[in-house]
């Protein structure tokens, strides 16, 4: 993906926002870290200092009492060798320094302790830019035996304590700089590892969530294409999922569509190629009927002058069955251009079809059997029976045609209901209707074959055997009547053709 693209994207954008955020939480995180540690730090120091002052002090008791400076310098310098301990200073109640000694100078101009009055108000804590003084009070407990010990062994001592002397432990605050540095470094550190992780978690949180986005981005940008669009997987039932669910009928819903245009697209073109075709039918069957007219009149006024036991006779019965094969040949032409005036009348197909069986079963021959399984029901048309009988006349011949080592054929008839969107799609008045269907164990035809097979002359049999015809005229029929043909086949699985045609608004009376 280029780089302005990425930029543009809705997960580089999420996850910046993120970033953003985290960064700032991390900051101040950090910033509050460092302060609260700095406090810490000081406090630290502080009570390092009271300890050492106190520890001073309860040990240099005896030192202090008796003013022995050698046994009060060992204590006050090993206290003075602890960290951050800048100087130490043990002096008596009255103000006399016994021990004094720094590591560097500190104070106003370098000159360390400032002069120091006597009296208890010495002990406590007091702060400088640069140091930290602690005092502590030496001090010394008495015993006061009151008179009553005399009489009774029980009588507790009064104990008091005496301010002998104080320690001063000068604590040094530049420590705290190297220790904020040391804290705010690993602060930093912290917030630097917090941020590299949870981008690296946000990162992947987001790419995880923003990827059936992507997937819908890409399936939107190919159908927009054109393209096939295929199914974006719905990982989640949340609002992206919905919107995957959503993008997912959308397509279907397109596809179904597309294949319903193709599918009128292809009626529409067989419909204006057999227009087209049957303009030019109807003028050739009229004008050879008007030939033909001609002729049978000059044979008919041949017949008149011959004799009963003319020779001639012979020739003019074969020019007259010659001319009813022409005639029934321009009937086919008239009933395929839909000019052939059709006679409806109340139907009812399950009669008709078994009046006919007979007839069928010559048609067929030994080798096929043929089976009826028709509706129970009364299943009544408004058609033509004629142009019925030959609608099953024809398909039935072609079955016979495709099982030339034999086989069967069954008729069947079934009431069905077409649902809305069929019957719109159908442009059909109604949606109650009578399905015929016709299917053989024949040979069956490849997908090409069948996407030709009622156009007007097409056909698969050998030159001379057929008109092609034969399915024009089926189909002719059938959409005459308000209806339409459907056809499954395989090759070597033999074909169904089924037709449908609506049901009569009443059943009348006198039912052919």
């Amino acid at each position: 993906m280029p780089t302005e693209k990425f930029r543009e994207s809705f997960s580089f954008r999420v996850f910046r926002s993120f970033s953003i955020s985290i960064v700032i939480v991390s900051a101040i995180f950090a910033l509050f870290f460092v302060y609260y540690q700095k406090g810490r730090v000081k406090e630290d120091l502080i009570r390092k200092g009271r300890v050492l002052s106190e520890l001073l002090a309860y040990s240099s008791k005896t030192a202090v009492f008796a003013e022995n400076r050698t046994s009060l310098r060992d204590a006050a310098r090993a206290v003075l060798k602890q960290r951050n301990v800048l100087a130490v200073q043990v002096l008596t109640a009255d103000g006399k320094v016994l021990f004094n000694e720094k590591k560097r100078p500190f104070g106003r101009n370098g000159g360390g302790f400032a002069a120091t009055p006597a009296g208890r108000g010495l002990s406590g804590l007091s702060e400088s830019d640069d140091t930290i003084e602690i005092v502590s009070p030496v001090t010394l407990a008495l015993s006061a035996a009151p008179p009553e010990l005399l009489y009774f062994e029980n009588t507790p001592s009064v104990r008091k304590e005496k301010v002998i002397g104080f320690v001063r432990v000068v604590m040094d605050k530049k420590a705290l700089g190297g220790e904020t540095a040391a804290i705010l470094v690993r602060s930093a550190l912290i917030a630097a590892i917090f941020i590299v992780l949870g981008a690296v978690i946000i990162f992947l949180a987001i790419r995880r969530v923003t990827r059936p986005l992507t997937r819908l981005t890409e399936a939107v940008r190919s159908l927009g294409k054109g393209e096939s669009a295929g199914i974006v997987p719905v990982e989640t039932h949340d609002e992206v999922g919905r919107l995957a669910e959503a993008f997912n009928m959308m397509s279907e819903n397109l596809k179904e569509r597309e294949e319903e245009k193709r599918l009128l697209e292809e009626k529409l073109r067989l419909a204006r190629t057999m227009e087209a075709i049957g303009t030019l039918a109807r003028g050739v069957a009229h004008d050879f009927n008007n030939i033909l007219s001609t002729v049978q009149g000059s044979i008919y006024m041949l017949e008149k002058k011959l004799y009963e036991d003319s020779p001639l006779r012979d020739y003019t019965e074969r020019i007259d069955v010659s001319l009813t094969k022409a005639k029934n040949l321009i009937q086919s032409l008239l009933t395929f251009s839909r000019t052939q005036t059709i006679s409806p009348q109340p139907t009812e197909i399950n009669r008709l079809i078994r009046k006919m069986k007979p007839l069928l079963a010559g048609i067929l021959g030994e080798g096929i059997r043929l089976d009826l399984s028709l509706s129970e029901k009364e299943l009544v048309l408004k058609a033509d029976p004629v142009q019925i009988e030959q609608v099953v006349m024809n398909l039935c011949s072609n079955a016979r045609d495709a099982m030339p080592d034999g086989g069967s054929l069954t008729i069947e008839s079934a009431p069905v209901l077409i649902d809305g969107g069929e019957a719109d799609r159908r442009s059909a008045g109604s949606r109650r209707y009578v399905c015929v269907m016709i299917s053989d164990s024949g040979t069956g035809m490849d997908e090409e074959t069948r996407e030709h097979i009622f156009e007007p002359f097409f056909t698969t049999k050998k030159a001379g055997r057929g008109s092609g015809l034969g399915l024009s005229i089926v189909y002719g029929i059938v959409e005459q009547h308000g209806g339409w043909i459907d056809v499954s086949t395989k090759t070597g699985e033999g074909t169904e053709f089924r037709m449908y045609f609506p049901l009569a608004e009443e059943k009348t009376a006198g039912i052919s």
